[in-house]
């Protein structure tokens, strides 16, 4: 009977410690507002260095924003793409239909949906036009910014993927 009152006191001392126990809210200066991407690699295997994308930034009357003037700033509200236009020599080893992405980011952002695992960033549509696909990256205090995610070889026809309509 002992162990019981023993099990039953430790019980709820433990359930009132933790429910009265709060999480204090990060600090400002560990929170980001960064939600852009800085560079993206298609590569043949998960972790091995690959062929750079080609980065466009706009902003939200979908203006393309020059790369040395992109700031969270100059580019809030638009979009952004990310183009691996292939040369035809790699078309027997790089698949865009069959490829891997890697990224960099904060230690707060959040890429939906994620990267992990094999990708087909043509996309194609009943015609076979690459449309792509897309993805959102989420800072650290809430922001988003959507990307489009396209990859074909040079000279395959191809329609420029338009920004979502939300």
């Amino acid at each position: 009977m002992k162990i019981i009152k023993y099990i039953l006191f430790s019980l709820v001392g433990l359930i009132a410690s933790a429910a009265l126990s709060s999480c204090e809210s990060p600090d400002k200066e560990f929170e980001h507002d960064n939600n852009l991407i800085a560079w993206m690699q298609l590569c043949l295997r998960p972790g091995a260095q690959g062929l750079p994308g080609v980065i466009e930034e706009y902003d939200a009357q979908g203006n393309l924003v020059p790369t040395e003037q992109v700031t969270l700033e100059t580019v809030k509200g638009g979009y952004g793409i990310i183009k691996f236009v292939l040369d035809l020599d790699y078309k027997g080893e790089y698949n865009p239909e069959h490829c891997y992405l890697n990224t960099s980011l904060t230690f707060d952002e959040v890429i939906k949906p994620g990267l992990a695992g094999i990708k087909d960033i043509t996309n194609r549509n009943e015609e076979g036009i690459a449309q792509g696909i897309k993805i959102t990256v989420h800072s650290g205090i809430g922001t988003t910014r959507e990307y489009t995610i396209i990859g074909y070889f040079d000279g395959e026809y191809q329609i420029e993927p338009k920004p979502s309509e939300n």
